[in-house]
Parts: structure tokens; C-alpha cells; sequence
């Protein structure tokens, strides 16, 4: 295959390359005369575009149309190839990491779970990165292929300096994105998990919407989405529903407050009482009363929360996480319980839904942001400071 994708090269436009790549990936298979008229371009450019893309291994010819009722030579189809690039993911978790390796169209192709505690060391990052290396060369995939990484982490990101400035959930403040870069041969880039979960849920069907991704793991975060893009905020820190107060004076938190959601809702409070998840719901769904009390405080408190996101942001509500994969049916008590408390128009079923996307979605949402990074020019994002 072709070099992988850098900077400016002669005679090549960023922009301009850009766009012919999103032409051909918009449909199925395209010739140069749709794609010039499409992409309003001179056939000749085209020509030499869609070359520099074959040679950059990211499109490939397909095959040929009929040539019709005029005669003549019968045109050749452009096609993207999904795997021309491929992202690693990576999720720190407290005792676990999930790996994932993420094509261009979003399809996860390998997956990996490793039960290992985290610890705010060089030796940990490199592991960690010795590890995802491992999981590409068992793939199969050169180094060559990737275009980045994405490593997911509980705690507050700066997107500016790529450093974690609150990591309260596994101590690892001060966590800086070359502590996994000097060990991988890729650009890599450091992501708030709960907005790489919310990544993974918006990547396909809510193009220009607006939606609240509530990530409830071991820790409770969120993701607002508005307009079809990612919203941050000033602060770097919207959408942390976790430190919702749903019981002022309350249980202790993490963060040093009492009564936050995240006391009350994260996913230990099930596994607590019923196993794992799994367990849990399928105890729930056999009627043990203990565990039908245990869900019923835990809605209400979590339908404290909802309610609060409804009236702030009007939109969709997506229960995500560890529990959102496993909820199932069990969302109808939830929805009953918003409903109780929702002074606004339309039903809990139409806006308060649950994720659609359960493989490794932390992980997968770290990839498909280093995939993100390298659609915006087709080559790699520099590394912070360099």
C-alpha cells in the first residue's frame, strides 16, 4: 500500500484532497465525471487527486459501470477503502483496560480486555502501550496503517495542553498525553472518557442534533451534543451530571461533596447488590424484592438527575455506560419515574432512550476521535509541542 498521509505535498491541497475523499466515501461508488460535476472540480484535477488517494492507499478502483446505449469505453467506479486507516482505542479504567482498533467508517475490527490496576507511573503507560501494540501485530496491521490513538481517561481533559487537570476518580491528575506518546509510533490524543462514549453513540444518525449521553460506569460522567458537534464548554467540563446534588447532604462523593448522583447511581451501586450487571437485571427481572428495592431507589435518584438534564438541555437523553448496555426493559421504570417529575410536553419513551452502541464504547470512542483527528487533513495531527 501506498505511504501513509502527511502534510502539504506538491501540487496537492489540503482542503482540495479533502474534499475529493468526501465525495467518494459519500456514496457507494463514484466515477471521475460524478465526482468532478459533484465536487465541482475540472476532470484533470480529479484525475490527479484521485491518484494521489490511491497512492495514499485510501481509495481503490471498483468496477466498471455498463457503458449504456451511447457505446464506448465503460467508466471505471472509485471507491474508499475503510481499512486504508485504522485508529487504536484505549480505556483506563481503575482495574481494567479495554482496547479497540476502529476503521475509517467506525466499524470496530479487534477487541481486547486486560485486568490491569492503574497506576500513575511510566511503567504503567508503556505497558499499556506495549500491550495495544501486541493486539495490532496479532491483527495483523503494521504500525504503518494507523493513523493514532485515542486513550480515554475518568477525569477532566485540557484540549489545549492534552493534560488531565481533575482525575479524582483514579488519581491520575497531571496525566499528559505523552506519557502514552513516547511509547507509540503514532500521533496520539488524550480524551475525556465520558466524551468518548458519547463519540461512539453520535458518530452515525444525529447529524445536526442536539443530545445528552449519560455514561454510567464505575463513575457517572456525560456528553452534550448540539447542533451534531461535541459541545465542551468554557471550562472544559459540561455535561459532568455525575456531581447532579439528588440528596443534599448526602452520601459522600469523590469530589469532596455529599449527595452527588455518582454516590447514589454509579454501576458499583448495582454490582454491590446483585453481582455483576448481568446478574443484577436478571435478578430484577425474577422479582427478588431485595433487588427491586435496591432499583427502586436507584431510579428515582437517577430519575432526578434525567429530569434536570430534560430542563436544561430539551433534547434527547441517552442512558449509556455499563448500565445502559445491560438495562434493557428495565428502562420503563426509569421512564416512569421522569415522567412523575416532567412538567414539560412529550413522553419519557420518545426522549429518554437507551444507548445503541455497547461494544467497548469508550474504548471505540477514543479511536473514532484520533480517526476524526486524521480525516481533517488526511494525514496525522502533530503532536502537542512539536
Amino acid at each position: 500500500m501506498g505511504q501513509p498521509a502527511g502534510g502539504r505535498r506538491p501540487g496537492i491541497n489540503v482542503s482540495t484532497r479533502r474534499r475529493v475523499y468526501d465525495r467518494v466515501a459519500a456514496v457507494e461508488k463514484v466515477t471521475k465525471a460524478e465526482l468532478a460535476a459533484a465536487a465541482d472540480l475540472s476532470l484533470p484535477t480529479v484525475t490527479k487527486y484521485l491518484a494521489h488517494l490511491e497512492g495514499l492507499g485510501l481509495i481503490e478502483q471498483g468496477a466498471k459501470l455498463a457503458s449504456g446505449s451511447q457505446g464506448g469505453r465503460s467508466p471505471i467506479t472509485y471507491q474508499c477503502i475503510p481499512d486504508g486507516r485504522v485508529a487504536v482505542g484505549v480505556d483506563v479504567a481503575g482495574d481494567h483496560v479495554n482496547l479497540a482498533v476502529v476503521n475509517l467508517e467506525g466499524d470496530v475490527t479487534h477487541v481486547r480486555e486486560l485486568d490491569l490496576a492503574y497506576e500513575n507511573s511510566r511503567q504503567y503507560a508503556e505497558m499499556v502501550a506495549g500491550r495495544a501494540l501486541k493486539m495490532l501485530a496479532d491483527a495483523g496491521i503494521p504500525v504503518e496503517r494507523v493513523c493514532g490513538a485515542g486513550v480515554a481517561v475518568p477525569g477532566l481533559v485540557s484540549e489545549e495542553e492534552q493534560r488531565v487537570t481533575y482525575g479524582r476518580v483514579i488519581d491520575n491528575t497531571g496525566m499528559t498525553v505523552e506519557d502514552f506518546a513516547r511509547a507509540l509510533p503514532f500521533p496520539v490524543r488524550l480524551v475525556h472518557d465520558s466524551d468518548a462514549a458519547g463519540l461512539a453513540e453520535f458518530w452515525t444518525g444525529y447529524d445536526g442534533r442536539n443530545a445528552f449521553y449519560m455514561s454510567i460506569s464505575n463513575s457517572i460522567g456525560g456528553s452534550v451534543l448540539i447542533n451534531g458537534s461535541i459541545y465542551h464548554g468554557d471550562g472544559e467540563f459540561s455535561g459532568e451530571a455525575g456531581h447532579l446534588i439528588v440528596e443534599p447532604g448526602g452520601r459522600a462523593c469523590y469530589c469532596g461533596q455529599r449527595g452527588c448522583l455518582d454516590a447514589y447511581c454509579n454501576a458499583n451501586v448495582l454490582r454491590c447488590a446483585g453481582g455483576d450487571l448481568p446478574r443484577f437485571f436478571e435478578r430484577l427481572s425474577a422479582g427478588e424484592v431485595e433487588i427491586q428495592q435496591v432499583w427502586d431507589t436507584y431510579c428515582s435518584k437517577l430519575a432526578t438527575a434525567i429530569q434536570c438534564v430534560r430542563v436544561l438541555y430539551g433534547c434527547v437523553v441517552v442512558v449509556g455506560g455499563d448500565v445502559g448496555t445491560h438495562i434493557g426493559s428495565a428502562l420503563e421504570d426509569v421512564r416512569r419515574k421522569v415522567d412523575a417529575l416532567d412538567l414539560l410536553p412529550g413522553s419519557p419513551s420518545d426522549y429518554l432512550v437507551p444507548s445503541r452502541f455497547a461494544t467497548k464504547p469508550i474504548a471505540t470512542g477514543a479511536g473514532l476521535r484520533a480517526i476524526e483527528d486524521f480525516k481533517e487533513q488526511l494525514g496525522p495531527a502533530p503532536r502537542p509541542g512539536r
